[in-house]
């Protein structure tokens, strides 16, 4: 079955029922589920915590929770997805595959395809539009309870934003660094610069390694992220070499905003 594009770009069948199941690939995209939905609708997450998208293989098992699943919804560009999503329309012809990312991209997003898009408060509120879309598409019958849940998932987001904004006024440096580039689109929003320290996904040659550091000294980082599901290790020298702190964060965690009060707190100082 080919994917579903929601978003004023689709069509496609409906479920209609009192609870139906939902999977979806990571656990922010579960939480956006939750709040606009929930507990009309049961949310299967395929990648287990500690797995990265890049590099995640799923189970037998894993891929057996998608047979009671009405639909699946996609993030768009990450590596599981692309390496998955034919077989898995392959293997449960039945299921809607629906992208949180959308067929009608901006001219201006066109060359922009950052797979963390949720990362960043236009992304996040993006996706959260896919996904009320989506559900107001496969349960015409609850739409009453997606839109109150959306539409409270909006003021929250709105809250949020102008939150980080004022917080990020404070920043003593505009830059950090991090080792996958997990925060593109946040720091590209809020006019921050992300210096990656690894390289077409692989480490960093020492040549690679010391002009990263020395364009942080520059830019006067005081913040290197860490992510456990990378190279802690390297992460953690470069912060003893620049004398920042290192802080932990996980954007693949489910409270993205708890995640994004995290990391505006360390850009922030406070």
């Amino acid at each position: 079955m080919g994917a579903l594009f929601l978003g004023g770009c689709v069509g496609g069948g409906s479920y209609q029922s009192d609870k139906f199941r939902l999977a979806v690939t990571i656990a922010p995209t579960a939480s956006l589920v939750e709040e606009i939905a929930g507990d009309r609708v049961e949310v299967i997450t395929l990648l287990p915590q500690g797995n990265t998208p890049e590099s995640y293989e799923p189970t037998p098992r894993d891929l057996a929770a998608l047979a009671r699943a009405s639909a699946y919804l996609y993030v768009g560009d990450l590596g599981f997805e692309r390496s998955w999503l034919s077989r898995i329309g392959e293997l449960y012809p039945e299921l809607s595959l629906i992208s949180l990312r959308g067929a009608c991209l901006h001219a201006a997003d066109e060359h922009h395809h950052d797979p963390h898009y949720w990362t960043g408060i236009r992304g996040i509120r993006q996706m959260s539009e896919q996904v009320y879309e989506a559900l107001r598409g496969l349960d015409p019958v609850g739409d009453s309870v997606y839109r109150a849940g959306y539409l409270a998932l909006q003021e929250r987001i709105v809250a949020l934003e102008q939150e980080t904004r004022q917080r990020l006024s404070k920043a003593p440096s505009r830059a950090f660094v991090i080792f996958h580039p997990s925060l593109t689109d946040f720091a590209e929003e809020f006019g921050l610069r992300q210096l990656v320290i690894e390289q077409d996904g692989k480490e960093p040659t020492p040549m690679q390694l010391q002009t990263l550091i020395q364009t942080a000294r520059e830019l006067g980082v005081r913040t290197v992220f860490i992510q456990k599901e990378f190279d802690e290790k390297l992460a953690k020298s470069v912060a003893e070499e620049l004398g920042a702190k290192q802080v932990e964060i996980n954007p693949l965690g489910a409270d993205w905003g708890e995640q994004l009060r995290l990391i505006t707190s360390a850009l922030s100082n406070e």
